[in-house]
């Protein structure tokens, strides 16, 4: 069976083949921060469809910043969410990034 985290990871790593970086202009600590927001947005009862509205009144550096983000909040509001804590959210994010996953 695949391992859904690692297997969205891996596509946040691979969805800018035309740029120089595959995160854009994110950092993994970016990736990291914005997944604990986001858990902090379901903690506090939002749906995806809340979160969905806010990730379209944010200004991105560019195109792939907005797929890993979308990518995170799936992540976040699936069923890997129901598990993590904020602060787990980010640690768990970072770190695959950082592995390059």
């Amino acid at each position: 069976m695949k391992n859904p985290v690692l297997v969205a990871v891996l596509l946040l790593s691979s969805t800018a083949y035309a740029g120089n970086y595959p995160l854009g202009t994110m950092t993994c600590d970016g990736i990291g921060q914005f997944a604990s927001e986001a858990q902090g947005w379901r903690v506090a009862g939002k749906s995806r469809d809340d979160a969905l509205a806010a990730l379209e009144t944010r200004t991105y550096g560019d195109p792939v910043e907005k797929k890993n983000l979308l990518i995170i909040v799936d992540l976040v509001f699936g069923s890997y969410g129901r598990n993590w804590s904020v602060e787990t959210a980010g640690n768990i994010l970072r770190n695959d990034c950082l592995k390059g996953r």
